[in-house]
C-alpha cells in the first residue's frame, strides 16, 4: 500500500505565521515594560550611590563640593570621584594651583598638557565614562573632543544657573550653586546644616538627558551642563537656556526644546541660563533627596511643590511628592 505524507498547505503555514505575529505583539510591550523597570531599577541605584557619595564628601570635608567654577575649572563631578571608587581617574585631574588664576587656560576641564609638572590630563579625566553616574535608559553621548556625557546634575534653586531673580521669581539657592567670575577660590559650598528645610525635603540631584548632535546638556563635566533649576516642572516643554557657542543648542529630536543664551532675549529667566530636570523614563525623573532618599516625581507634579523642595530655607509649604 502506498502511503502519502502530507504536508502543511500554504493557508496553514500563513495561519501559524499570523498567531505568531500576533503573540509578538501581545508580548512585545511586557518585555520592553520589563526592560525600562530594569533600567530604571539601575538608575535609582545609581542615585543611591551618588547620595552616599555626597554623603561621604560630606563627611571628610564638613560641606557639600562646590557646583561649579565658571564654564570649565572643575565643576562637583570632579570633587565626588574619589567617592565613587574613581580613586585614580580623579588623581589624574589638576585643578588650578593657589598660586594661580582660578581661570589659568592651562586648567581647563577639556585641556592636556602631559609634559607639565605636575601633567595636565584633564581631557584624559573627561574623557572618561562614570559608569555610576550614566543612566541605562539614555543613549550615551560623546563631544566631538571624546568628552563623556553623564545623566545626573545637581541642584541650584529655583530659578538659574547664577542664582538671579528672574523678574518673576525671587531667587531661593539650593544646596548647591556656581560662580562665572569669582574672586580667586571663593567659598561656594554648603553644609548639611545650611539646610534648615529638612535634608529630606530638599532635592540633592536630578537626572537629566544626554543631549545628541553636538548638544551640550548633560556634559556635566562642563559648569553650566553640571546643574538643574525647579523654574520649570520635570520634562517641560518649555526652552531649556544654554550659555555657549550657538552649536550648544541643538533643536532636534530626541533633545528637548533649547534656546542660546545669546539668543534669549525675551526669555522669562532674562537670559540667565537655566536647565530642567529631565529623564528618559516615562512619566516623570528619579531624583536624590539631601538624606540620600530617591524618590519618581511625575512630569505634573505640583509646581510649587517642585520648587520648595529645591530650596534650603525657603520656609515654603511642602508636601511630599506623587509616587
Amino acid at each position: 500500500m502506498r502511503t502519502h505524507n502530507r504536508g502543511f498547505t500554504l493557508v496553514e503555514l500563513l495561519v501559524v505565521i499570523a498567531i505568531i505575529g500576533i503573540l509578538v505583539a501581545l508580548l512585545l510591550p511586557a518585555i520592553q515594560a520589563a526592560r525600562e523597570a530594569a533600567r530604571r531599577s539601575q538608575c535609582v541605584n545609581n542615585l543611591k550611590q551618588l547620595g552616599v557619595a555626597m554623603q561621604n564628601y560630606h563627611d571628610t570635608y564638613k560641606h557639600l563640593p562646590p557646583g561649579n567654577f565658571s564654564c570649565c575649572w572643575g565643576t562637583w563631578q570632579m570633587y565626588v570621584l574619589p567617592f565613587l571608587e574613581e580613586q585614580d581617574i580623579a588623581d589624574l585631574y589638576q585643578f588650578s594651583p593657589k598660586t594661580f588664576p582660578v581661570y589659568h587656560p592651562s586648567y581647563r576641564y577639556d585641556e592636556s598638557d602631559p609634559g607639565s609638572n605636575p601633567p595636565i590630563r584633564n581631557l584624559e579625566v573627561c574623557q572618561y565614562r562614570v559608569a555610576t553616574l550614566t543612566c541605562p535608559s539614555d543613549e550615551p553621548q560623546t563631544r566631538a573632543n571624546g568628552i563623556a556625557q553623564h545623566n545626573y546634575v545637581v541642584n541650584y534653586g529655583n530659578t538659574n544657573h547664577l542664582g538671579r531673580n528672574n523678574g518673576t521669581l525671587i531667587h531661593l539657592p539650593g544646596p548647591f550653586r556656581g560662580v562665572d567670575n569669582p574672586e580667586p577660590y571663593p567659598e561656594i559650598d554648603f553644609r548639611f546644616r545650611d539646610i534648615a528645610d529638612g535634608l529630606s525635603k530638599t532635592l540633592l540631584a536630578s537626572e537629566t538627558v544626554q543631549g545628541q548632535a553636538g548638544d551640550a546638556r548633560a556634559l556635566t563635566w562642563w559648569g553650566w551642563g553640571s546643574a538643574f533649576e525647579t523654574f520649570d516642572p520635570p520634562n517641560t516643554n518649555a526652552v531649556d537656556i544654554i550659555q555657549g557657542d550657538p552649536d550648544d543648542c541643538q533643536n532636534i529630536e530626541p533633545n528637548p526644546p533649547c534656546v542660546a543664551m545669546s539668543g534669549a532675549a525675551g526669555i522669562p529667566g532674562g537670559g540667565f541660563m537655566r536647565a530642567a530636570a529631565r529623564s528618559r523614563h516615562p512619566g516623570g525623573v528619579h531624583v536624590l533627596m539631601c538624606d540620600s532618599s530617591v524618590h519618581f516625581v511625575v512630569d505634573d507634579v505640583d509646581l510649587a511643590t517642585w520648587r520648595a523642595a529645591s530650596t534650603i530655607k525657603g520656609e515654603e509649604v511642602y508636601q511630599d511628592f506623587i509616587q
